[in-house]
């Protein structure tokens, strides 16, 4: 037995270190993807408050690094066709008179398990409404989708969550509910998508108005990974 170790002491050197580097390799992987899990952004957006337009929008923000919140986007359906627009400043909050000085907006940084509050669905709409000339807008929607984007690691990333709502209406035409169309946003996160992300706001801010919707290109087909 020893005469055997010795013959061949040299392979079992070489074999315990494979070992000992295969289980450094192991150690490495699950600390990295620990860190990786840890430092992973997440937003939430919910319907807080209420269960009709009165209901509060919430965008939080679950990640364990502060973020930037640039923008909430709404795409919606009415009279066949698809817009998306940006409702991130609260126009309802402008002057009777036009005074701009009036206007808020909800874009700014979330700490670490903060969350801001974008308005009532009802504001929601109100904003996107003053983009079209439509009388019966809210009647004309059966169901929306938000979109809020945010900046991470120092405004150097993008990341965004998508999340459906579905207007259920009254006996008067009157929407009574609005209800999730998933139970959790859809998180938005990887390189390629980030650079669709970045490429939407431009397209925004210097449009306004898209004459489409833009989820799709965002989030895929149903379960993809993003």
């Amino acid at each position: 037995m020893w005469d055997w170790l010795h013959d061949n002491s040299t392979t079992l050197q070489v074999l315990v270190s494979l070992l000992s580097t295969c289980v450094w390799i192991t150690y490495l992987h699950v600390f990295l993807s620990s860190y990786r899990r840890q430092t992973r952004s997440s937003l939430m957006i919910s319907r807080e408050g209420a269960r009709d337009l009165k209901a509060r929008c919430i965008v939080s923000n679950m990640g364990s690094e502060a973020a930037f919140l640039m923008d909430v986007l709404v795409e919606f359906e009415t009279e066949g066709k698809k817009f998306t627009t940006s409702v991130i400043d609260r126009l309802e909050l402008q002057g009777a008179e036009g005074d701009t000085s009036k206007t808020g907006s909800a874009q700014g940084p979330m700490a670490s398990g903060s969350y801001v509050d974008i308005g009532s669905f009802e504001d929601i709409l109100t904003r996107a409404h003053r983009q079209f000339d439509s009388a019966d807008f809210t009647r004309d929607i059966l169901r929306t989708r938000l979109i809020a984007i945010a900046a991470t690691s120092q405004a150097r990333d993008l990341v965004a969550a998508c999340r459906g709502f579905e207007f259920i209406f009254g006996t008067e035409g009157s929407v009574v509910h609005v209800r999730p169309i998933e139970i959790a946003a859809k998180q938005i996160r990887s390189r390629r998508k980030r650079k669709s992300l970045r490429r939407l706001l431009e397209k925004i801010q210097r449009d306004e108005v898209l004459n489409r919707s833009v989820s799709p290109e965002l989030i895929g087909r149903p379960g993809a990974e993003n």
